[in-house]
């Protein structure tokens, strides 16, 4: 699979390349979007591809100079230029350049723009040395196949169970598959700045983490840094696997490595007879040294107790319990920064669970913002014993379900960082920003927007106001002494959703504080807040709310 990268500052135009054209069936791997020159060698930095496909005309530095520098410091990369109409003199500018090829970004279909691709990578893949080609599809296949094993620990350990009764296949166990002994060392590792990253998101204005998240979203890489410790991940198998030779495991033992989640990994080490516990020990401080060798990386270690296998077959359950016993000795450190404590964590059981649970969801669905901070600050008060970090995490993940609460983008951009907070101070950092992000977003809806234009600010006061009458564009337009269609696209840059969107978003607001706080019919509701039409107003408040208007009338009573 042969990487593409393209580069172009217009929104639209990423995301159609990243979304409308098969680059799977080409043969490719899409690696992202990039907005600005800049930012393409930042991510060519990172990763270098084998195909840049660049717009000409954009800021700072154009398309030719980018492919200049490209084709000077990276002259393996092949360069597809992007035009559109009337600039064939900057084609012709960049075949003298070297570049591969030039496309009319407006008038090609997306067959004919892979078609093209496909011609130069034709060439590209001829000049590919057989040594080269052969390492990249065993690294492909090794990607695979480690993607593969945390998939398949992850659906153990978070499974309803059914599993477990499965066989583990015997390629990932090669070497212990027929130990008569078994145990498990458990190495974890905190990189600075994986946990941190909740500052990132909420450092950023709303403008930057709406075009971040929109860019993530279309070129399929909605956690760039998830992606990176996952591949620190397995870069520390490698090593670990080396390292940990048939010399150092001793004669007669043997390794099989395991991924558990994105920042741990699973030692089995299998043997014939009993492995002494001072070897045990020097096994762990070896895989300790070699994952501190990574600079950023601070290790977190476990060492099992050894089980007598006799004739068992591995199973999913004898592997869910050596990877459950792993973690919960892991799991002290989330309370401690230095040596391991020597402490007693709780365990939440469902009753409590659910009562938390509910008592979050119930105030974000009402808005109400005493009682979710009131809910929200059991998960941050340190009792005694502490309850078990994975069922904080859990518990967490299970009360911010954006298919259930509306909450902000801000917010939603921080869920997929929750299992990288690997101790208290940063949990209750990401719950203490997560709260003020839904607090300040309530009141930014409750209130006119603040825009520059005074017309427009108008226009919403006007709009939660006369919700219950006939609202047209037209009508608040000559109120204040605008064109219709300039009113509507202000409305539209100001308030960042047009007229009649951001007309529904209130009346729904004010349906769902009926449907809560009165006995009113849903039929009648929808005639309060100025829909006739029952049915319309029926799929319009699960759209908003992603349930109906009688699942929530049944839900707050």
């Amino acid at each position: 699979m042969l990487k593409i990268l393209m580069v172009d500052d217009e929104k639209w135009v990423r995301e159609r390349f990243a979304q409308r054209i098969p680059w799977s069936d080409g043969g490719f791997t899409f690696m992202g979007a990039a907005s600005s020159a800049k930012e393409a060698i930042s991510m060519i930095e990172r990763e270098v591809p084998n195909l840049l496909l660049t717009d000409i005309t954009m800021p700072n530095m154009n398309g030719l100079e980018l492919a200049a520098y490209v084709r000077k410091r990276w002259p393996r990369v092949r360069i597809v230029i992007l035009t559109a109409y009337g600039e064939f003199e900057y084609a012709r500018q960049a075949i003298e350049l070297g570049v591969d090829n030039y496309l009319i970004k407006l008038a090609q279909t997306p067959e004919q723009i892979l078609e093209a691709c496909r011609k130069v990578a034709e060439d590209l893949e001829q000049e590919l040395d057989i040594d080269l080609k052969l390492e990249m599809r065993l690294k492909l296949e090794r990607e695979k196949e480690w993607a593969k094993k945390r998939q398949w620990t992850e659906r153990l350990m978070d499974g309803d169970g059914s599993m477990q009764e499965l066989t583990v296949p015997g390629e990932w166990l090669a070497g212990v598959e027929a130990a008569s002994y078994v145990t498990g060392i458990t190495i974890g590792w905190r990189v600075k700045g994986s946990s941190e990253v909740s500052s990132n998101v909420s450092s950023k204005t709303s403008t930057e983490l709406s075009m971040d998240t929109n860019t993530k979203i279309a070129v399929g890489q909605v956690d760039p840094l998830l992606e990176e410790l996952e591949q620190l991940q397995s870069q520390l198998a490698e090593m670990l696997d080396a390292k940990l030779d048939a010399q150092m495991l001793g004669d007669g033992n043997g390794l099989a490595i395991l991924p558990l989640q994105h920042s741990q990994l699973l030692l089995v080490i299998g043997s014939k007879r009993e492995v002494p516990a001072f070897h045990l020990n020097q096994l762990a401080r070896m895989a300790q040294e070699t994952v501190n060798s990574y600079a950023s990386a601070k290790s977190i270690v476990h060492i099992g107790s050894v089980e007598e296998l006799g004739k068992q077959r591995w199973t999913g359950k004898l592997l869910a319990d050596l990877i459950r016993k792993g973690r919960d000795g892991l799991a002290a450190y989330f309370y401690s920064e230095g040596e391991k404590p020597s402490i007693v964590l709780r365990r939440l059981d469902a009753q409590q669970t659910r009562e938390w649970t509910a008592a979050v969801i119930k105030a974000l669905q009402r808005e109400n913002v005493e009682a979710f901070r009131e809910a929200v600050t059991v998960m941050i008060t340190l009792g005694v014993p502490p309850i078990h970090p994975g069922d904080l995490l859990r518990l967490t993940r299970q009360m911010l379900q954006p298919e259930l609460v509306k909450l902000p983008d801000t917010v939603i951009a921080k869920l997929s960082g929750i299992d990288r907070l690997t101790t208290w101070n940063t949990y209750c950092e990401w719950w203490l920003t997560t709260i003020d992000a839904v607090c300040e977003w309530w009141n930014q809806q409750a209130q006119p927007p603040v825009t520059v234009r005074k017309e427009i600010q108008w226009m919403c006061r006007y709009i939660r106001e006369h919700y219950q009458t006939d609202l047209q564009l037209a009508e608040l337009a000559k109120l204040v002494h605008m064109h219709p269609s300039y009113a509507g696209q202000m409305f539209k840059q100001e308030i960042g959703e047009n007229f009649l969107e951001y007309v529904n978003r209130v009346r729904m607001e004010k349906a769902s504080e009926m449907l809560e706080r009165t006995t009113m019919k849903i039929y009648e509701v929808s005639g309060a807040v100025g829909i006739s039409d029952y049915r319309y107003f029926c799929k319009l408040f699960k759209s908003h709310t992603g349930v109906t208007p009688t699942q929530y009338k049944s839900k707050m009573g």
